[in-house]
């Protein structure tokens, strides 16, 4: 985990500090069992396990509390996501705040929220050795602008960012040109920020794959691939 990272996420239990746990939590009763509810209630905030929170993070705001319980769990459901493989799906736990109208809430609960996501972010380019599409569609449609994300994407051998812009292009190019699955939610002129960020960049590509040729021969390789996509594509 990066430092900025730990830091957000400390600056999140701070600022959300002030929403107390309710000793019940109202809940749908065909949804949520004593059970679920003495496993949100069975820990300190930052001990509960992906185990206590995947139900309630899947219920939170739509069957089960409202918004300042969901405030109260928000800390550490973000620490989870962040830094495990929490079992409830991005688009799901990061939905939540659109759900819970959080462009209304306190203007220091937005930055600090919009500062963890781009630390969040970062730190997946820098140290997850596979591109998140999903996360990354997820953060741009919170955040609002590409331009944050793209700056942040800062493009090195030493760890995973290389690897990653590969996967991009290796996996992603045709369907970021042809707004297919997940893309069709970035504007048309974030999909132009995109490409045009991706294209300045194909000298990297060339230098990466002479770089990995006798490191990683499958990086090397995708690699190649992906500069051929960018020579070939419309």
């Amino acid at each position: 985990m990066t430092e900025e990272l730990q830091q957000a996420i400390e600056s999140i239990y701070s600022t959300f500090s002030v929403y107390p746990a309710r000793s019940a939590i109202d809940g749908c009763p065909c949804c949520v069992s004593d059970a679920d509810q003495e496993a949100i209630h069975s820990k300190p905030l930052r001990q509960l396990s992906e185990d206590n929170l995947a139900k309630y993070t899947f219920k939170a705001l739509t069957t089960w509390g409202d918004t300042e319980d969901f405030k109260h769990y928000l800390p550490r459901i973000f620490e989870l996501l962040a830094t495990t493989s929490f079992p409830v799906d991005t688009f799901i736990v990061l939905g939540k705040l659109t759900y819970g109208d959080w462009r209304h809430w306190k203007k220091e609960e937005q930055d600090i929220l919009s500062h963890f996501l781009l630390a969040w972010w970062t730190d997946l380019i820098k140290n997850q050795s596979y591109f998140d599409k999903e996360t990354f569609v997820e953060i741009y449609k919170l955040t609002g602008a590409i331009e944050p994300m793209l700056v942040r994407w800062s493009i090195s051998f030493e760890d995973y960012s290389f690897q990653n812009f590969v996967e991009l292009i290796h996996g992603y190019y045709d369907e970021l040109l042809n707004l297919k699955a997940g893309f069709r939610e970035l504007s048309s002129e974030s999909i132009a920020i995109l490409i045009s960020w991706i294209k300045e960049r194909k000298e990297i590509l060339q230098n990466g794959f002479f770089y990995f040729e006798n490191r990683d021969k499958e990086l090397a390789k995708n690699a190649s691939i992906a500069l051929y996509i960018l020579d070939h594509s419309v």
